[in-house]
């Protein structure tokens, strides 16, 4: 069972989404095209805050599949970031 606190984070990230999806329409129809900066700017902060709250369940099965992948030699595990790489 979740407790408040993660309900409460996963009703802002949910409502931030929906205030995202709602902000895109606005834009698109009222041809302001300038509001989807802040389209932009929500959908990043959903992406690299909210994603882990909104889809812990999918990463569970994602990692699962990934390191049925790996062990069948699907594909390959990463060894080294591009960052290391590039050095």
């Amino acid at each position: 069972m979740m407790g408040k606190s993660q309900n409460f984070n996963k009703a802002l990230w949910t409502f931030a989404s929906f205030a995202a999806f709602g902000i895109f329409v606005l834009a698109i129809t009222t041809k302001i095209y300038w509001l989807n900066v802040f389209v932009i700017v929500l959908g990043l902060l959903i992406k690299n805050k909210g994603y882990s709250v909104l889809f812990s369940e999918n990463e569970k099965k994602r990692a699962a599949i990934k390191a049925d992948l790996i062990k069948s030699h699907v594909i390959k595990s990463r060894k080294h970031t591009k960052k290391e790489i590039n050095l």
